[in-house]
């Protein structure tokens, strides 16, 4: 009786295995990649000097030497702007929604900066990105990759030789398109 009870139990539980008849659609869904820039020090009376950071978005990067496609400069490297041989669009969208078909629709810029991609309150020293804004980087092949401003960290202030600098971290996330 114990074995009929087993043999029952094997058979009512093993699973059906079923032809199949058509390939399944895959879908492919790129990773985003978070990265902190490192801001630069310097002083908010010489915003158009301030050092420029450049960001490499495929090896994903930081430099102070010419190179990758992004280039941050001006107030606390908040203004964006491409690199020779890229070009910069946007699209008012959430990053995710966003792909390389966006492109051609998207909006061309030469660069993005305070009460465009950011805004900044001088009262409490607060910086915060514009959202849903996506920038979308690209070269004649077409788009390359979408980026978001997610924050600024690590807001600092500090006074040297009599004069106030300051310096921000910049927490973007990007992905290939």
């Amino acid at each position: 009786m114990a074995v009929t009870v087993l043999s029952a139990t094997v058979w009512a539980t093993t699973p059906k295995t079923e032809q199949a008849t058509a390939a399944l659609p895959l879908t492919q869904t790129k990773a985003n990649t978070n990265f902190t820039v490192i801001g630069q020090w310097w002083t908010p009376s010489d915003v158009a000097n301030w050092p420029v950071i450049y960001l490499d978005l495929t090896t994903g990067n930081q430099s102070l030497s010419n190179g990758g496609q992004i280039i941050l400069s001006r107030f606390v490297n908040a203004t964006i702007r491409a690199n020779a041989g890229f070009e910069i669009r946007t699209v008012m969208a959430d990053m995710s929604a966003v792909s390389a078909s966006d492109w051609s629709a998207a909006n061309v810029v030469t660069s993005l900066e305070k009460n465009e991609w950011y805004e900044f309150d001088l009262s409490t020293i607060s910086i915060l990105p514009i959202q849903p804004i996506t920038v979308m980087v690209g070269n004649s092949s077409g788009a390359l990759y979408a980026l978001t401003l997610n924050s600024f960290n690590d807001i600092q202030q500090k006074i040297v030789n009599g004069q106030i600098q300051m310096k921000t971290d910049l927490n973007i996330e990007y992905k290939v398109l």
